[in-house]
């Protein structure tokens, strides 16, 4: 057991349980505990249900003693506010920090995901990024309670495979084989060279291997080598000090580096920027109407609904649709930008970065993206990282121009 951990359990009251009791997902067939492992057990968390208990936390301290013949467990039972923070510290596992929210939420030990946010320190963004996990199929859930050494991070770019379980089966295989980065992870699951690494079986059922993409990325969260990483290959030139300074311009834009500027013209997302463009404000009442005209889905009138109260002043009612849009589809960069944009207009400036960031990340070519997070941190006094943002987001609009 980790000594932080161990601390924390030695003050906790710990209620033994029968091992029966507890429902949890189960461990993979043939699992057993490593061998030579003799460290103690992690006390597990468990939520009280109507009947019985749900495992949250420390699932293979359960499937160890349920292997060894053991009838007893001693856990951590959460009941109430109190128990929370505790039963967090004695997680390591991203999809076992999932699972503790969901039913914190469910059983209504919390409220709701603001509230859990403000008891923890994280923003309700990244609140929300651990319970969309919850969506991966079982089988790739229990395979990552297997170790901590995966992160939510890593698992994020899965997602958008969801409605193709061949991908999404691929993709989690190469990361777990290939011991992938987050960012090595997001560039493989964006890449058109994805078909190629996965696996296809033949019309006699036999497995074939298609070549494998290379990675070789470092992982990094600096905003600097963000803006290396998106833009390695492109030839940056800028004239003379003679001359003048002039923002540099792009000599030559390889062709995987496109990829960059087509994430900013995807259909719906570039059909709803534009939408908003010609409603104007949509601060009267008659913008509804004259939305219509445009035979919008549902999701794409709660999100200008959601604009509308960002303009009207309704911040916190702004936020609350932005942020149901962005839990139902987390690739929404539109949503994931105007929540940012709220929160640099409240103050929020943490939360303001974390929400940009998460626009960028889904549509990397998208100059006002950049421009919004350069503000931020130009608030927050980081303003080297500040400029490379607006640097970076200079080159996509002479991209941009160039390639109309």
């Amino acid at each position: 057991m980790d000594r932080d951990k161990e601390k924390i359990a030695d003050h906790l009251p710990l209620e033994e349980v029968i091992i029966a009791d507890i429902d949890g997902i189960d461990a993979p067939e043939n699992w057993s505990r490593p061998a030579g492992d003799d460290s103690p057990e992690v006390p597990p968390v468990v939520v009280e249900e109507d009947r019985g208990f749900s495992l949250v936390g420390n699932h293979r301290t359960v499937w160890h003693l349920k292997s060894s013949g053991k009838i007893m467990v001693k856990c951590l039972v959460v009941r109430s506010l109190v128990h929370v923070k505790p039963a967090h510290l004695l997680i390591s596992n991203c999809t076992e920090e999932a699972m503790l929210f969901e039913s914190l939420l469910k059983r209504g030990i919390v409220s709701n995901r603001s509230r859990l946010a403000d008891m923890l320190g994280y923003s309700r963004a990244r609140i929300t990024q651990l319970l969309n996990q919850l969506k991966l199929p079982l089988n790739i859930r229990q395979k990552v309670l297997l170790t901590d050494d995966v992160s939510e991070f890593k698992l994020r770019p899965l997602l958008k495979f969801l409605d193709d379980e061949a991908k999404l089966q691929a993709g989690f295989k190469k990361l777990m084989e290939g011991k992938l980065s987050g960012r090595q992870m997001a560039v493989f699951a964006n890449s058109d060279s994805f078909e190629e690494s996965t696996d296809i079986s033949d019309n006699s059922g036999n497995e074939v291997k298609k070549k494998p993409l290379d990675i070789s990325l470092d992982d990094t969260e600096n905003s600097i080598a963000e803006l290396e990483d998106v833009f390695a290959g492109c030839e940056l030139e800028s004239t003379s000090p003679e001359e003048g300074a002039v923002p540099p311009v792009i000599k030559q834009l390889s062709p995987e580096k496109h990829s960059i500027l087509e994430q900013a013209e995807k259909p719906f997302m570039v059909e709803m920027a534009g939408v908003l463009r010609e409603l104007g404000s949509i601060r009267d009442a008659g913008w509804r109407i004259r939305a219509a005209e445009y035979m919008l889905s549902p999701p794409e009138m709660e999100f200008l609904e959601g604009v509308s109260r960002l303009r009207g002043g309704l911040y916190k009612e702004a936020m609350t649709i932005l942020e149901k849009i962005v839990s139902d589809d987390p690739d929404y960069h539109l949503a994931w930008f105007y929540l940012g944009r709220c929160s640099n207009l409240t103050g929020s400036l943490q939360e303001a970065e974390e929400y940009l960031r998460n626009a960028i990340s889904r549509c990397p070519g998208n100059p006002d993206y950049q421009v919004e997070l350069a503000i931020v941190l130009e608030k927050l006094k980081r303003h080297s990282e500040a400029e490379a943002f607006y640097r970076k987001s200079a080159i996509i609009r002479k991209a941009l121009a160039v390639g109309k």
